[in-house]
């Protein structure tokens, strides 16, 4: 979208109207092109409209991110809830699937983990909230059930999926902020990483 175009809400959704846009403004312009009186001309809404869903910039941030990990958590629920696919093959398609999300959506990733906007992400979210980071428990969730099929070692579930995020996060970063430049070895990387990941997780 140019940035003459206007999205029409209706009356009624102007605010996920407003967190839509400025989720698009975010991917193809960049964090800095947000504001809410940009906002407010892109959506064809009166800038006292606007205020009365988001106090300040601040405040449009933290919905923002909100809307992100809901998109982020998206990737993976739907994985974890398979039960067509063993504790094993899941495993690597949840691998597959947040480093594809990193790729495709590099400027959000960078605000839903990076340290730009850190002190609005803490405001809003926390790792240790099951309701607040699906996705992160629900990786928590399935190391628990590969233990309890005796696939994966024993250990603390949480510190086990810290340690996995922190491996594949690492990757998606140095690929997105180009310090990698391997755009046709990715594949070969990933499968290198999860297969020493797995080994270390077995039992």
């Amino acid at each position: 979208m140019n940035q003459d175009e206007k999205r029409p809400y209706h009356h009624g959704n102007l605010k996920e109207s407003a967190i839509e846009t400025a989720l698009e403004m975010l991917e193809n312009e960049g964090l800095e092109a947000i504001t809410l009186r940009e906002l407010s001309s892109r959506i064809g809404a009166s800038r006292t409209a606007i205020y009365r869903h988001f106090e300040n910039k601040e405040a449009l941030i933290r919905e923002v991110i909100l809307a992100g990990f809901e998109r982020f958590d998206a990737f993976f629920i739907d994985i974890f809830a398979r039960t067509d696919a063993d504790v094993l093959a899941r495993f690597t398609m949840m691998g597959r699937a947040y480093l594809a999300f990193a790729v495709n959506n590099p400027q959000l990733y960078r605000v839903l983990f990076g340290p730009t906007v850190r002190q609005e992400r803490e405001e809003v979210c926390d790792l240790e909230d099951a309701e607040k980071a699906t996705g992160f428990h629900a990786l928590v969730h399935l190391i628990e059930v590969g233990q309890h099929e005796g696939v994966f070692k024993k250990g603390d579930p949480f510190l086990l999926a810290a340690t996995v995020w922190s491996t594949v996060h690492g990757l998606a970063s140095l690929i997105i902020d180009g310090h990698l430049v391997i755009s046709d070895n990715i594949d070969a990387i990933f499968e290198t990483g999860n297969r020493t990941l797995l080994e270390g997780l077995k039992s």
